[in-house]
């Protein structure tokens, strides 16, 4: 009966993992526009004790290829104890399309972590559209030629692929989770379902989220971009997402594993501020892989042979899924990370659920940001 149940298993998953994969191929292709059809542009960064990693960033949006008369962008310190906020000074005193804020300055209210500062800078903003990435982000210098390619009026938020930069072991992990992650997301988007924009590479109308109050009118404690895609999809605009090289973006590495597992606790947790749809989605969703993972364990020591007949369906499946996400974004380097991704997500899909039922208690490591779920 085991034998039955894991091989089961293991056709089950690839036959889902190729279908989602599938769909990323049905997402529109970007291009760059042109000057004239450009539109105006905000850019905000929200930074808390960043001053390792922003100057890369900063860099990387003086370098944007993008009409300058065009192009606004808002750098917010969140009330940094480093040298964060002189950096955001001097950068806007070196560009005239520059300006620096901080959140000391703005109204109080109930707004926490790095959705404070988006709010603050999308309220200083002045263009229709309102990108927003991350300090520890690097962008592609025709991120915004292409984000805006395929939007039209019906179009409420765009959405772009994470890539983290492979500099250390630890840097790997995360590379390879964000890899086997997301390609989900986009997947199901190809496929017709709503796609959930992720927090460091995004756009959405300004006009939309002003007039449905903002986050500070939303409901949500942990995840500010779920709540901003929450504002959009409510207000029946569309979503657009990308798996392209030019609207992808780079991330820094975190510092620590800690540092990791807190994230990575952080996002599964806040996907249940979601609507029931998603919630749902992610029940099923980690409940049967850790299902499947638990089930591949144990195979090894019941049932040997078909244990690692089904590791093997999933291991062609998720390779699938790799490569596929390599021919699209142009990843040359990216399939010798892919034991490493076959290994740490058949643990981590283990590990993090349970984790979170266990201790309810998420924290955002180094920022000094706590939210206890009881």
């Amino acid at each position: 009966m085991l034998d039955i149940i894991i091989i089961s298993c293991g056709i089950i998953y690839s036959f889902i993992v190729i279908f989602i994969t599938l769909g990323m191929f049905r997402l529109p292709k970007s291009f760059p526009v042109k000057d004239e059809d450009l539109p105006t542009v905000s850019i905000v960064v929200s930074a808390r004790n960043e001053e390792h990693d922003l100057p890369k960033c900063i860099a990387s949006l003086e370098q944007l290829n993008f009409p300058k008369e065009k192009l606004q962008v808002i750098l917010v310190d969140d009330r940094s104890t480093d040298n964060t906020y002189s950096i955001i000074k001097k950068a806007a005193q070196q560009n005239e399309h520059f300006i620096a804020l901080s959140t000391e300055n703005a109204p109080e209210n109930s707004l926490r972590a790095k959705a404070r500062g988006i709010s603050w800078g999308i309220e200083k903003s002045e263009q229709e559209w309102v990108f927003i990435t991350d300090a520890d982000a690097e962008v592609h210098p025709n991120w915004l030629r292409h984000m805006l390619s395929q939007v039209d009026e019906k179009t409420g938020i765009i959405g772009g692929m994470l890539n983290v930069k492979p500099v250390s072991f630890l840097a790997i992990i995360e590379q390879m989770s964000w890899a086997y992650a997301l390609p989900v997301a986009f997947g199901l988007a190809g496929w017709g379902r709503s796609f959930v924009c992720v927090g460091p590479n995004m756009g959405i109308r300004r006009s939309v989220y002003t007039k449905y109050g903002g986050l500070q009118n939303a409901d949500f404690n942990i995840a500010e971009d779920l709540a901003l895609f929450g504002i959009i999809e409510s207000a029946g605009f569309k979503s657009v997402s990308y798996l392209t090289q030019s609207t992808s973006i780079q991330l820094n590495p975190v510092s620590s594993y800690k540092h990791l597992f807190s994230q990575q606790r952080r996002w599964l947790r806040g996907g249940f501020e979601g609507p029931m749809s998603l919630r749902l989605g992610l029940v099923l969703g980690f409940g049967f892989h850790f299902s499947v993972s638990l089930l591949f364990i144990i195979g090894l020591f019941f049932t040997l042979e078909i244990a690692l007949l089904a590791l093997a369906l999933k291991f062609l499946a998720d390779l699938f899924m790799l490569i596929s996400q390599k021919t699209l974004l142009r990843k040359n380097k990216i399939l010798r990370y892919f034991p490493v991704q076959f290994l740490y997500i058949l643990l981590v899909m283990i590990w993090l659920p349970a984790s979170v039922l266990i201790n309810p208690r998420i924290s955002w490591e180094g920022d000094g940001y706590e939210i206890n779920y009881k």
